[in-house]
């Protein structure tokens, strides 16, 4: 069928070729998988940890933690069921669609990078949707990296629509996200907010 009528054919002339030709970036690979002691460990470094045990105290215990769900870009286990990412940047030779898979990671992209055409979005976002076995406390710990590792990237997480709040990191880290659940399915939901990061996985805990 014909394109619509309101697209009129033309005759474009480029003048000027592209800029000369400049170095992709590149990042270094890191791990996906977080353990129970990790996250755990995590948890109590948290600044507010403290408030949040003295009402669980199972929560500080490693033994008391066992794995509900775990996403990543190329595999998911247990109760989680879907994965969505949205406005997720591919850039060939850094993090084109094979290598995501290969590395078992997305990127989303901030600042930079305009002249390979980037509009500097800050719109990815990233949706798990599980399912609690039962009603009681579980960790939702979200492990990320910020691009470049020294630079600061931002997203908000959130439970189905309850926020944690605003999320800054720098480098690779293991967040967990405590919270009450009602038996049966959620989102865990991650916004991005400034900066560029990847997405590595989120694995779910019931305590």
């Amino acid at each position: 069928m014909p394109v619509e009528k309101e697209f009129r054919l033309k005759l474009v002339e480029s003048r000027r070729g592209a800029a000369a030709k400049r170095e992709r970036p590149r990042s270094t690979r890191a791990r996906t998988e977080t353990t129970t002691k990790a996250a755990v460990a995590a948890l109590k470094k948290t600044p507010g940890a403290e408030t949040i045990i003295d009402r669980v105290p199972k929560l500080a215990v490693v033994d008391a933690w066992s794995q509900v769900a775990y996403f990543s870009v190329c595999a998911k286990s247990g109760t989680a069921t879907f994965l969505d990412l949205w406005d997720a940047d591919h850039f060939d030779g850094f993090t084109d669609l094979q290598r995501c898979l290969n590395d078992c990671r997305a990127w989303f992209s901030g600042d930079g990078l305009t002249t390979w055409g980037s509009g500097q979005t800050k719109t990815g976002r990233i949706n798990c949707y599980f399912r609690a076995p039962a009603t009681g406390t579980y960790v939702c710990n979200a492990r990320l990296q910020s691009y470049p590792s020294t630079s600061l990237a931002i997203v908000e997480c959130l439970i189905d629509n309850s926020s944690f709040g605003p999320l800054p990191f720098t480098g690779t880290i293991d967040q967990p996200h405590p919270c009450s659940l009602a038996a049966g399915s959620h989102h865990f939901r991650i916004r991005q907010m400034q900066g560029a990061f990847f997405f590595l996985s989120l694995t779910v805990f019931r305590v």
